[in-house]
């Protein structure tokens, strides 16, 4: 029989001492996290009114039938965005009762709804832009190209549709990283609240 050596008994006995979130910190994450929502949906807000109000000029201003149609289908997506985005991504405050329990349970929660706002922000998001930006721009294209071949006016579509999903794509991913980054601040909560 061999005996173990005492630093490696000690080491393989040795329980880690858990770390355990403090309530002053739990409130100051979560503070930070709804501000930092907060903001996020004001800029939001701020870029549905920008929408609203140049595609409600184009509608008005520009004597093409696609175009006015097309921006009158953004403007009522912007406006669905917005609306929806209030509904299943805005800031909610932290419970008046403030134990540890009931704030990382509330801090949570939060964390989990942006992450499954994030994950599907293609449905909601991005989705209700694409029939007004098809309409937009194959109308565009084909009206204000009437006098060039048709194969000009397909690439003159085509450039503009795929300029469109580059940018989805984009904000797509984005989305994604954001969430992915939630599950990892959900993963560390779990760990220091537990």
């Amino acid at each position: 029989m061999t005996e173990q050596d005492p630093l490696r008994k000690l080491w393989a006995t040795d329980t880690e001492e858990k770390y355990v979130m403090s309530i002053a910190e739990l409130t100051e994450r979560s503070g930070r996290f709804q501000s930092k929502i907060q903001r996020r949906n004001i800029t939001e807000y701020l870029a549905a009114a920008l929408v609203v109000g140049i595609f409600g000029w184009l509608a008005f201003t520009v004597p093409v039938w696609s175009v006015k149609i097309g921006s009158g289908m953004i403007i009522v997506a912007a406006i669905y965005i917005a609306w929806k985005l209030n509904r299943i991504a805005s800031a909610t405050a932290a419970p008046g009762d403030a134990s540890a329990i009931n704030l990382a349970s509330h801090h949570r929660r939060e964390l989990v709804r942006q992450r499954d706002a994030l994950r599907s922000v293609w449905r909601w998001y991005l989705m209700p832009f694409v029939p007004g930006m098809v309409v937009f721009s194959v109308g565009s294209a084909v009206e204000g190209g009437a006098g060039n071949p048709i194969w000009v006016t397909a690439l003159i579509a085509g450039v503009g549709l795929a300029f469109n999903a580059a940018v989805f794509a984009a904000v797509w991913a984005l989305n994604a990283h954001a969430a992915r980054k939630l599950d990892d601040e959900i993963k560390i909560l779990d760990e220091t609240t537990h």
